[in-house]
């Protein structure tokens, strides 16, 4: 099993977009996914993923230290799975509550085995995909000190540009002091459009800045992909061929995922 945080800085970077679309890609391959909402927006699990209240609240399990076993439910989608979040974990993103160890909870949660079971997480996913809220706080600490990798969606503007700068300081430190395994998948770049000037620039500025840590798929700005969320559909699961391109455009990143992650040899 790999964990992978989605996380940005800055809203509006695609990150739960990318968390819902690589998930039912990855599915599609045959993979079992757990996606995590860990952003208390609840956007992936209950706009995107239709995925109400687990019978444990995640920011329970986060502030006890107990198990995750009883937060995770079914999608609608064989091998896909969610873990929703809920609104008290803002008290933890705000730190209101005093936790011990706050930042290595959630990898504790993953981690632990119940005596009387034989199959943990690790032995029963392949994936687990962590959306992270849009700030650099506790919870996307968590997040990236569970992870074994980071997958960074971009806005390719100036300003989703500094927030990139300031994000990957923010994994730095992360694997300075808590996880020093941890490695950067790449930028995978969202929300463009080749056909305009400013939007050609905007990705060139990156590509010159990051180099080979940008994915050379790029997902295009389109109503279609904003459809398919609200249809609580990935956009590879979708009929119709309006939405063909854009599968196949998930299908591209899916790919570029599993070689970047090591997990698919390719070029």
């Amino acid at each position: 099993m790999k964990i992978v945080s989605i996380t940005n800085l800055k809203g509006g970077s695609a990150k739960s977009t990318t968390a819902f679309n690589l998930a039912g890609a990855l599915v599609e391959q045959g993979y079992k996914v757990l996606a995590i909402d860990l952003d208390p927006q609840q956007t992936l699990s209950l706009s995107y993923l239709g995925v109400g209240a687990a019978p444990v609240p995640l920011s329970k399990v986060l502030m006890e230290d107990g198990f995750i076993d009883n937060t995770i439910l079914r999608t609608k989608y064989q091998n896909l799975f969610a873990i929703p979040a809920d609104h008290n974990l803002k008290m933890i993103k705000d730190g209101q509550v005093q936790i011990e160890g706050g930042e290595l909870r959630l990898r504790s949660s993953l981690t632990k085995k119940p005596s009387e079971k034989r199959v943990t997480i690790r032995d029963f996913f392949d994936w687990v995909l962590i959306d992270c809220p849009p700030s650099l706080d506790r919870l996307t600490m968590n997040a990236l000190v569970a992870a074994d990798m980071v997958l960074i969606p971009v806005d390719p503007g100036a300003g989703g540009r500094t927030a990139l700068a300031d994000t990957i300081k923010y994994v730095s430190a992360a694997q300075k002091w808590y996880n020093p395994t941890l490695k950067i998948i790449g930028m995978l770049i969202n929300n463009i459009n080749r056909q305009t000037i400013y939007d050609q620039t905007t990705e060139q500025a990156v590509r010159k800045i990051y180099k080979n840590q940008v994915f050379k798929t790029v997902v295009p700005s389109s109503v279609r992909i904003r459809e398919s969320a609200e249809m609580q559909t990935p956009a590879v699961f979708c009929s119709g061929p309006e939405f063909k391109r854009y599968a196949t455009v998930y299908r591209q990143v899916c790919d570029e995922f599993l070689v970047r992650t090591g997990a698919m040899y390719g070029t």
